[in-house]
């Protein structure tokens, strides 16, 4: 007897286990699914290319302020990026990357246009695979990605976690607002070419639709804790029809 009560319990363990690991999976499901409506549905979904401008602030770690620098952004999904920093031409920083031929590039001013670096090529790679565009169009997804719900966020229960980790290790965590259904910020960790390990954590708010999208027009970006940038969009278009042979070495200004 004493048996036979131990095995059904053991059994009614095993079978609360299988339902809780269920119940988290079709919750999970949920949050991703109305995520995406959220953004837009199909229309985000179809997105292909986003070009924006606007204004970047970056902050050292006193909090001050580097003061207002314009930006210009051109993304071809899923991996082509031009980003072009400065208020006037000649003091622009342009970086372009065009991770499906494995080629980067950076002009800063006037200097002469040099390639990245393996260390700056990684970056990109990191910033793209944790991205909202790429994080919710395929990532979560992947079959060899693996998804766990973390529950409600402890400093802030109007946000629910779910912990994304792929066959590389790389873990990111994504948060959900219970009431837009929105995902409010992602956070991952990375390491530098020093081997330091960082916590990085993206926050987006200020969400308007254009072209059908919701867009968050404000993401703030911290370290470890610490506000390291802000960015601010005014103007983005989507689906502009961009060209592969835009991301290509950048010449320096005249």
């Amino acid at each position: 007897m004493r048996k036979m009560v131990t095995l059904l319990a053991l059994g009614l363990l095993l079978t609360s286990r299988l339902l809780g690991r269920g119940q988290d999976e079709e919750k999970v499901k949920k949050l991703f699914q109305d995520a995406i409506q959220a953004l837009g549905g199909d229309t985000f979904l179809q997105v292909t290319d986003m070009v924006s401008n606007g204004n970047y602030f970056e902050f050292n770690r006193e909090g001050e302020s580097s003061g207002l620098i314009k930006y210009n952004d051109y993304t071809k999904l899923p991996d082509k990026s031009r980003n072009e920093l400065g208020n006037t031409k000649k003091e622009r920083d342009v970086v372009v990357f065009n991770l499906e031929k494995k080629e980067g590039w950076i002009l800063e001013g006037q200097k002469d246009t040099r390639e990245a670096t393996p260390a700056e090529m990684k970056d990109f790679k990191d910033s793209v695979r944790h991205s909202i565009e790429i994080i919710f169009r395929t990532r979560y997804k992947d079959p060899d990605n693996k998804l766990f719900y973390l529950g409600p966020a402890d400093n802030d229960p109007q946000l629910e976690m779910v912990k994304l980790i792929d066959p590389e290790n790389d873990e990111v965590t994504i948060y959900f607002d219970r009431m837009t259904k929105l995902p409010a910020k992602v956070e991952y960790q990375y390491i530098d070419n020093r081997a330091i390990h960082y916590r990085q954590t993206e926050e987006f708010s200020q969400w308007h639709v254009v072209q059908g999208v919701n867009t968050a027009m404000r993401v703030d970006t911290y370290r470890n804790g610490h506000h390291i940038s802000q960015l601010f969009v005014l103007k983005i278009a989507y689906n502009t029809g961009l060209q592969d042979s835009f991301f290509v070495k950048p010449i320096p200004p005249k």
